[in-house]
């Protein structure tokens, strides 16, 4: 792990995922009262001895985590008693990219996705980047014209933007749609339309690696096993079933994948947040709320073979207790096409 001294962390940048250790020079070899604030809340506040002559904070990003999720970038401040003060920031991230956390949310937007994304008509299609660049899309059509476009902003604060850059934004009349590029500031993301328009479920909505919403739109063969577990006794003389206990497992195919969208795909198998919810009419933006679900299986295999398509399986489950549930927008349908975008 890199270390940096106390003194020069003053309006620095680091990802929780890359936070050095911070070492502590100068002392005359007493304990010495450490403080560690972030936006103001005081998360640690210690008297530690000093080997060497130097103290060592280790694993501060372990402790900022919980905290930098919330705001997605927060204020730290260490201080020590009739000593030095920094003040940094934090920005919340459980992804080793290799580069500085300025370098890379000033180039990039914030996914492990490095490379073009495939849509479709009728997808709901988000990108967030710390900062407040004024984003714009350039859109391309079947017979090579281009038009421009602005992305609505639809969620953020000062510190962090999200754009909507659904493809339906981009539609223009008598004319169809191949693909558009993203760009806000040096970040850009290539979008490519699937013409056959499959028809997905699930389509998951999950917290990724660096704490926002992305979508993943499944195009392969969608299960349901449900099991029963009956808990029964004789009562009054009869034999009856107590409890019963239903588990609905869903089964889950990615479709074939590209080589970029197979290695982000594996992003919603390490998320610990995840909702499916069912489109009503199949509108973006009819949706009739959404499940909170928990992967509990899943299969991610990938090869060097020229000819290897890689494709992803995995079930999932209802996080709720009650695995009974209704749809009554859905009738005559068994699987739920799914859709929805939840903000906080």
């Amino acid at each position: 792990m890199d270390t940096i001294s106390l003194s020069s962390l003053n309006g620095r940048k680091y990802f929780t995922s890359g936070m050095p250790d911070v070492t502590i020079g100068g002392t005359d070899g007493t304990p010495q009262q450490v403080t560690v604030s972030c936006d103001g809340e005081q998360l640690l506040q210690e008297s530690l001895w000093p080997v060497g002559g130097i103290i060592t904070l280790s694993d501060l990003g372990e402790l900022l985590e919980p905290y930098a999720r919330k705001q997605l970038v927060c204020s730290v401040t260490i201080a020590v008693t009739g000593g030095t003060t920094a003040t940094f920031s934090v920005l919340y991230a459980m992804v080793d990219v290799g580069i500085g956390a300025e370098e890379f949310y000033t180039g990039y937007f914030l996914s492990i996705l490095m490379g073009t994304k495939i849509t479709a008509a009728g997808r709901r299609e988000l990108l967030w980047y710390y900062g407040s660049d004024t984003a714009s899309a350039t859109a391309v059509y079947a017979d090579g014209s281009t038009s421009a476009f602005t992305p609505a902003v639809v969620g953020g604060t000062t510190q962090y933007t999200c754009i909507d850059v659904s493809p339906d934004n981009f539609v223009t009349a008598q004319k169809q749609l191949v693909a558009y590029t993203v760009t806000a500031g040096n970040r850009a993301q290539r979008f490519e339309m699937d013409f056959s328009q499959p028809d997905c479920a699930p389509m998951l909505e999950f917290y990724n690696s660096f704490g926002v919403w992305e979508y993943i739109y499944c195009t392969g063969t969608h299960q349901v096993s449900p099991e029963y577990k009956r808990s029964s006794a004789r009562i009054g003389g009869m034999l009856r079933n107590y409890r019963i206990e239903e588990t609905r497992t869903f089964k889950a195919d990615t479709g074939i994948l590209t080589t970029a969208m197979a290695n982000w795909a594996d992003d919603l198998f390490r998320s610990d947040e995840v909702y499916v919810v069912n489109v009503v009419s199949g509108s973006v933006q009819d949706s009739d709320g959404g499940k909170e679900v928990v992967i509990t299986d899943s299969k991610s295999d990938r090869s060097s073979d020229d000819d290897h398509m890689p494709r992803f399986t995995f079930s999932y489950q209802y996080a709720q207790r009650i695995h009974n549930v209704l749809q009554m927008n859905r009738v005559g349908r068994i699987f739920d096409n799914t859709f929805d975008h939840t903000f906080n």
